[in-house]
């Protein structure tokens, strides 16, 4: 974790690795303002070459809490990314978050999509002396039908741990409407760190468009 001043460099970094490539998905991003704390996301998947099983994988996150004390929170994942199967895919590249700097990492993934459901599963490990194993994914709904305004709901969850303990975990909730590509609503976020899971909350709203 950092200061404010620390976000210029990484988002340039960021900003670097959303090169174009052939195949694009969507690119899902969102942001959500609390009474406790900003956060920021994104994540895009796209293949170099549709007829063939190897793509480029990207997610990152930004947490600003208003508390100066806990800093902010960064992390950045990159992958070159192998379709398995039409539910699974796997990927080698690498994590970087403030504390640990950039580490090798390797994920799994199974994401399943249907008419009004979205699950992903994903779980993910450094590829370091001393790993972290991490479980992060995903269940969304979107109510089908032609009207203008239609439910939209996630539940967003992650949980890290070292070989010997807890290190870090979150439950984020989202519930509101989907108008065209635009979703916003309400938003809850709990987060939990440390071997205690000491834990934080921030209620406000998101909003969360599609390109």
């Amino acid at each position: 974790m950092k200061k404010l001043n620390t976000l210029s460099p990484i988002l340039l970094w960021i900003g670097l690795h959303m090169c174009p490539v052939s195949g694009w998905a969507q690119l899902p991003v969102e942001i959500s303002v609390g009474h406790s704390s900003y956060y920021y996301q994104h994540a895009f998947a796209a293949k170099f070459n549709t007829e063939r099983p190897f793509g480029f994988f990207h997610t990152s996150s930004i947490l600003i809490p208003y508390d100066k004390d806990r800093g902010n929170e960064i992390m950045s994942q990159s992958y070159v990314s192998y379709t398995l199967s039409e539910l699974w895919s796997t990927g080698i590249g690498s994590i970087f978050s403030p504390l640990n700097r950039v580490r090798p990492s390797i994920f799994l993934q199974y994401f399943l999509k249907g008419k009004t459901t979205a699950l992903m599963i994903y779980p993910r490990v450094d590829l370091w002396k001393n790993p972290n194993l991490e479980l992060m994914g995903f269940i969304e709904y979107r109510a089908a039908g032609g009207q203008k305004l239609k439910l939209y709901a996630r539940l967003q969850y992650m949980t890290t741990w070292s070989l010997e303990a807890h290190v870090r975990s979150y439950q984020y909730l989202r519930v509101g409407v989907n108008f065209g590509e635009i979703q916003l609503g309400p938003a809850a976020n709990f987060d939990q760190y440390g071997s205690l899971a000491a834990s934080y909350s921030s209620i406000g709203l998101f909003v969360r468009k599609e390109f």
